[in-house]
């Protein structure tokens, strides 16, 4: 892990790289989605709750946000309105295990979203797509 750490911290240098926030309290699940936005050639930032995101000020490079519909506290959906209330919205893939709540909310506001389980092919097509109309609002 220290490598991938080290890997991680170098190329954020390169400012041209997409970064990608991670907000997930499973720390296996943050590590494999980690995993997965790193072998895409995307600089992952992985956090355990929406609360570390919001300190961390890293909201200000996060060109894409993954976040858990089911986190303990703020929950991703939560998050994502929090941020855009507060004038810095940031596209959004929004995690769900399918609970019909979850899925009226999500439709509603007409956000991105995965249900669980995904593929890993799904979850980086709706990073790329979340990126790309980032940049063509731009």
């Amino acid at each position: 892990m220290q490598a991938k750490a080290s890997l991680a911290n170098l190329m954020r240098v390169a400012h041209t790289l997409d970064v990608v926030s991670i907000v997930n309290a499973e720390r296996s699940v943050r590590e494999a989605l980690t995993d997965m936005v790193f072998s895409a050639g995307y600089v992952p930032e992985p956090f355990e709750s929406a609360d570390e995101f919001l300190k961390s000020g890293r909201r200000l490079i996060t060109s894409c946000l993954i976040a858990d519909m089911q986190s303990s506290g703020m929950s991703g959906f939560e998050l994502f309105h929090h941020l855009a209330a507060s004038g810095g919205a940031i596209p959004t893939v929004l995690l769900t295990d399918n609970s019909e709540e979850d899925m009226r909310r999500v439709l509603q506001a007409g956000l991105q979203f995965l249900s669980k389980p995904f593929q890993r092919s799904e979850l980086l097509a709706c990073v790329r797509s979340q990126i790309m109309n980032r940049n063509f609002s731009l």
